[in-house]
């Protein structure tokens, strides 16, 4: 079933036939619960969405009647649809993806234009996401306090996407210029610096260089006149250039070579910001102030350390560009996940496409910070350490005792992407520092890794999920198409010149890939072993995994050379009740519904409290939950069950347990 929420409210099955949702609460309702993008809404924070101080005699009553009714109209369109609407608490939550909503497809389209160079495919995916829009976003919900933030946003990214797909078309030299169209943008938006740039440009490629001049002079008068303040220096560098000609601005179909200021030679602007979409708005409080609402790149901004790939990222397209769109509307994106899982890879990719600076809270930053935080001592580490770290980094000074306030007075005036990699072992003092940093730092965005969650207010969650792997039931002799068999064929061929998948290894390395979870890390140190043993081998030798799977890098951290240690170092960051509540959970395979895993997982210590270490154990992403419509199911992927029995084995739990197996 797909959403539509780039117009008035739309709900169409697979097939493309239309839903009628009936009432207009239930439409009301329906829409509060996309706005939250998959996350859970609070029952009282709906019931105040949808009634506001005109509540019914019985509100909660009246919510579940709607809900109810959602769901019979979902349920109507296609078996299942009811499925959707989930229960969770402390409210509900519709459980579709992004690429259900037509809103997220137009970000990641979106975000797909932004990081590529050539012209003629940055049109063609710009093109495509605007034929998403069907009018102003949420029309039908559009001047309700709970839509109007959102939909307000999503006009913007809209307007800003004209502009890109505009400057696409200059770029490609296509006739009729969209020097017009774009004159139109800015009269329809007269305070957005960022269309103001492009018109420019496009009037000064069309040998219309006084009017290119006088664009900023009546903007630069709007501004002194209405709001008191000048346009931003980004784009005043721009009026200078083309004041004086510079050649740089001539316009390719790979975008010209131009320069800014601070970040050196960069391309064509490729982005039409907004620091106030919509006739009268206020820009943006910094508007005025260095960091500037206009910017000029299409390369990656300044980078403090930002580690380089030396192999290709595989299977993560759509996660690096999910990721972006993340890092577009949120200031705090935590990537979790199991070692091994690919955290920092993806972190590193998703942070090295990061645009420069623009203004209104849109995507921009001036530079990149990456801190990793796995040398700090887990059991002494304090935030002043962790501020220690990243002053180190970015090159500041830390303050004394471990203040903040100096770090962050550092960093005040500056837009910033700081990447903070393993905060899992010091999980609370990073927590504490980010949180201070965020408040007190307007232009900071953190991307933070970590098998856990740092729980800060704010902050946005995405599960980094294993690679695809081929099911039990698929042909053997075709398991190519899965990520999981790409990226272990890729490293095999690495160090066995002339491998390649065919109908004699295709069975072994479908196994390989599904026993070891779909797992990188894994999937690498597998592949290091064939060179000696063969695929086959390998893969009938996994019953003995942390022997087979036992070495393979002398380089990198101690923690990813085998895979026991990446399990170890989840292991020890466990309190004693969790870890015996995994080596419980460890004794049977499948899911479990919750009562049976709280029941497993607390089956001995009477003082142990299940419930709250089968939550500390997701969080700590060694259990997956998934829910069903039957309620959450719990389970362990297969090299997370088997350390859990080398560990019960070690307790000497399992020989006195034996029926458990």
């Amino acid at each position: 079933m797909r959403f539509g929420v780039l117009g008035p409210l739309a709900v169409w099955t697979e097939d493309g036939a239309s839903v009628p949702i009936p009432e207009a609460k239930v439409r009301a309702l329906l829409a509060d619960l996309l706005i939250h993008e998959g996350r859970p809404v609070p029952a009282d924070r709906l019931i105040e969405d949808l009634w506001g101080r005109r509540l019914p005699r019985n509100p909660v009553a009246t919510l579940q009647t709607r809900v109810s009714q959602l769901r019979r109209a979902l349920e109507a369109a296609e078996p299942g649809g009811r499925d959707l609407v989930v229960w969770q608490p402390p409210g509900y939550r519709l459980a579709v993806s992004l690429d259900a909503v037509d809103a997220g497809r137009f970000r990641v389209l979106v975000e797909r234009a932004r990081t590529t160079e050539d012209a003629q495919v940055r049109k063609t995916l710009l093109t495509d996401a605007l034929a998403l829009g069907r009018g102003p976003a949420y029309a039908d919900v559009a001047d309700e306090e709970f839509a109007r933030s959102v939909a307000v946003r999503l006009d913007k990214e809209r307007i800003t996407a004209q502009g890109e797909h505009a400057l696409a078309r200059l770029d490609l030299g296509e006739q009729p210029s969209p020097v017009d169209e774009i004159g139109d943008l800015v009269t329809r938006h007269p305070l957005c610096e960022r269309l103001r740039a492009v018109y420019m440009r496009a009037l000064y490629l069309a040998g219309r260089q006084s009017e290119a001049l006088a664009v900023y002079a009546e903007l630069r008068e709007r501004l002194a006149d209405e709001l008191g303040v000048d346009p931003g220096p980004e784009l005043a560098a721009l009026y200078e250039r083309i004041l004086r000609q510079d050649p740089g601005l001539q316009a390719t179909a790979r975008g010209s070579a131009m320069v800014d200021s601070r970040v050196g030679p960069v391309a064509a602007p490729e982005r039409v910001p907004d620091s106030a979409a919509g006739s009268g708005a206020v820009p943006d409080s910094d508007s005025g102030s260095g960091s500037g609402p206009v910017a000029f790149a299409a390369a990656p901004s300044v980078s403090l350390g930002l580690p380089v790939a030396l192999t290709p990222l595989v299977g993560r397209a759509d996660a690096v560009a999910r990721v972006r769109a993340l890092m577009a509307t949120e200031r705090l994106v935590t990537l979790t996940g199991p070692g091994g899982v690919g955290k920092t890879a993806l972190a590193v990719e998703a942070a090295r496409g990061a645009p420069p600076p623009v203004a209104d809270g849109l995507p921009g930053v001036e530079a990149v910070g990456f801190v990793d935080l796995v040398e700090l001592d887990r059991a002494t580490a304090t935030p002043g350490d962790v501020a220690a770290a990243i002053a180190r980094e970015l090159g500041t000074v830390p303050g004394a005792g471990g203040e903040l306030r100096p770090l962050a007075a550092a960093l005040a005036s500056r837009r910033l992407l700081l990447v903070l990699d393993t905060c899992e072992h010091v999980v609370d003092a990073v927590a504490t520092v980010a949180e201070g940093l965020l408040r007190a730092v307007p232009g900071l965005r953190i991307l933070a890794t970590g098998r856990e969650p740092l729980a800060v207010p704010g902050e946005r969650l995405w599960p980094v999920p294993p690679l695809p792997v081929p099911s039990p039931g698929s042909a053997p002799e075709d398991p190519m198409g899965h990520a999981a068999v790409e990226l272990f064929v890729e490293r095999v061929a690495a160090t066995v010149p002339g491998f390649c998948l065919d109908a004699g290894n295709a069975a072994a390395v479908a196994t390989i890939c599904r026993r070891l979870d779909g797992i990188p890390l894994a999937l690498e140190l597998a592949a290091a072993r064939v060179r000696g043993l063969g695929v086959a081998e390998v893969a009938a030798r996994l019953d003995d995994r942390f022997a087979i799977v036992a070495s393979g890098r002398r380089a990198g951290p101690a923690r990813h050379r085998t895979l026991r240690a990446m399990l170890d170092w989840s292991w020890d960051l466990l309190s004693p009740p969790e870890q015996a509540a995994l080596r419980r959970l460890s004794v049977t395979e499948g899911d479990r519904r919750l009562a049976d895993a709280i029941e497993v997982a607390g089956a001995v210590d009477g003082d142990l409290d299940a419930v709250d270490a089968l939550t500390r154990l997701v969080d700590r992403s060694l259990v997956a939950m998934t829910i069903e419509p039957d309620g959450p199911r719990y389970r362990l992927a297969e090299s997370v069950r088997a350390y859990g029995l080398d560990r019960m084995r070690e307790a000497g739990e399992l020989a006195s347990r034996p029926g458990l197996i």
